[in-house]
């Protein structure tokens, strides 16, 4: 009989050893509150699984001026910059919808300064300590977390104008030119302005068109339309701005061009009429320095 309770017993002990195991591999990660945030340095690359972290109110109100759908599986992560900078936290990599909140300071919704989906940018100030929590944007609770921080490309953007330009029958004109640029991420657009002397009346208009920044040379075309008067063949004065907002900030580039309009063809010009409303140009949608609905604005530019 006691060799049968000792059987049992040791069968029982057996038995309890793989519950207990998966008690210890349920706990949150240790970065799962701000108080155990995970020191990064610029170019640390860091990868953990999330699938047992958690989410309470308090995330919830750290993400009011933001705007992200949920902050389920929150996971914690600090930075001291030594340098003034621009940093971007990539987490493209990881296998779940994944965002992330920046904070300059103890965490609070006043001290937001960027948010975003997979890949978030913020300028940074040497000495300063800042937060980062990142979760699970969606209703899935975490995965694979693949972080990596880095230094935040800048944009790049140059732009030229052609001398040479068409000019429409009882209708706009048209300027085209050259432009390369890179490291473009919430979109890019040329915005071109024509002025011409007809007598005393001095005409003016503008139009613009999207571009697409990838670090080769592309060729820009815009229709120019004036609500004073009619564009025709002869000189006039061409100003071309571009504008490529990458993840922390925008570049500007700007040329000033005297430029000579000829009719066009007269297979272009039946049928074209100037509009009585100019055309909209698209306008870059992030704007670093607003937080209310960071978070739509980031993924609509996408």
């Amino acid at each position: 009989m006691r060799a049968v309770r000792l059987l049992v017993a040791a069968t029982f002990g057996v038995a309890i050893v793989p519950l207990a195991a998966g008690a210890a591999n349920a706990a949150p990660p240790s970065n799962d509150e701000v108080g155990g945030a995970v020191v990064l340095h610029l170019g640390d690359h860091d990868t953990q699984d999330t699938t047992q972290a958690t989410t309470n109110q308090g995330d919830s109100d750290l993400n009011a001026s933001c705007g992200a759908p949920f902050t389920n599986a929150s996971v914690w992560y600090q930075y001291t910059p030594s340098v003034t900078r621009n940093i971007a936290v990539d987490m493209s990599a990881s296998d779940y919808g994944v965002g992330a909140i920046i904070f300059d300071g103890t965490p609070t919704p006043d001290d937001l300064i960027a948010c975003g989906p997979e890949l978030v940018g913020a300028p940074v100030t040497a000495g300063h300590t800042y937060y980062i929590m990142v979760f699970s944007d969606n209703e899935v609770n975490g995965g694979n977390l693949d972080l990596r921080l880095e230094k935040a490309p800048e944009p790049r953007v140059h732009v030229s104008a052609s001398k040479h330009g068409l000019a429409f029958h009882r209708g706009a004109a048209q300027l085209h030119g050259s432009y390369r640029c890179r490291h473009d991420e919430f979109g890019s657009v040329v915005d071109a302005r024509l002025r011409q002397r007809a007598g005393r009346l001095k005409i003016q208009g503008e139009g613009g068109t999207g571009i697409h920044c990838d670090g080769a040379r592309h060729r820009w075309t815009a229709k120019v339309v004036s609500p004073t008067g009619y564009y025709a063949q002869g000189p006039g004065l061409a100003k071309v701005t571009i504008i490529a907002c990458g993840l922390v900030d925008c570049r500007i580039a700007r040329v000033k061009r005297h430029v000579h309009l000829a009719w066009a063809p007269s297979s272009q010009r039946q049928g074209i009429t100037r509009p009585t409303v100019a055309p909209q140009r698209p306008r870059p949608q992030y704007r670093p320095d607003v937080h209310t609905n960071l978070w739509q604005r980031s993924v609509a530019s996408r």
